[in-house]
């Protein structure tokens, strides 16, 4: 394990040990312009496979934030924290492990998911048949939710993030003063969506 990771995981368990024990939650509560999609929250113990926009990642870790639970993103270097505020979640508890080496990926998101309510993550490229099932058994056990940004085996549904629109620029000139986020859930074959608006920063 690289000293960055290990130092990580030391600050992760110390959060651990200072947290009170409660009850596994039966569902992660989620942004109130999601709720049309999610009426029940997402599902504590499941894996979310989430493609395209960041926006949508964001807009799902600003629920259990606004909420007062833990959050964490691992493996996506270049997030946008101002971003992420805008949209809700609070810095103060939201634990970003930024690069993880892909052999301590499991280890590190299994870590994570005791402490937060919802963790956002990029996946290795290559994930066994054991790992995904540990994985899971932690999540149920912890009542944490875990969104994958890209594929993933046994995923309780897929999602989707897309920008339709921008407001405030045209023609390359004028100040960005919005747009809209189209979000889609396809679960046993069946499609939903909303679209949000954006918070933007003036």
């Amino acid at each position: 394990m690289t000293a960055p990771t290990a130092t990580r995981m030391a600050q992760l368990h110390e959060l651990l040990q200072r947290q009170e024990t409660t009850p596994a939650a039966s569902s992660v509560p989620v942004h109130p312009e999601l709720a049309p999609l999610f009426p029940r929250g997402l599902r504590a113990g499941a894996v979310y496979a989430l493609h395209g926009s960041m926006s949508a990642a964001l807009a799902l870790l600003a629920g259990p934030s606004m909420a007062g639970s833990w959050c964490g993103v691992v493996g996506v270097p270049d997030l946008g924290v101002e971003a992420a505020a805008d949209w809700g979640v609070w810095l103060d508890r939201l634990a970003l492990i930024p690069r993880v080496a892909a052999e301590d990926w499991t280890s590190v998101v299994a870590a994570l998911v005791e402490v937060s309510a919802l963790v956002v993550a990029t996946p290795p490229k290559h994930i066994s048949p054991g790992e995904v099932s540990r994985l899971l058994a932690r999540l149920r056990t912890s009542g944490s939710t875990l969104v994958v940004l890209g594929d993933w085996p046994r995923a309780a549904a897929t999602l989707t993030g897309r920008i339709v629109r921008w407001d405030g620029l045209y023609d390359g000139h004028g100040h960005l003063s919005g747009g809209a986020l189209r979000f889609e859930v396809t679960e046993r074959h069946q499609n939903r969506h909303v679209e949000l608006e954006m918070p933007v920063r003036p």
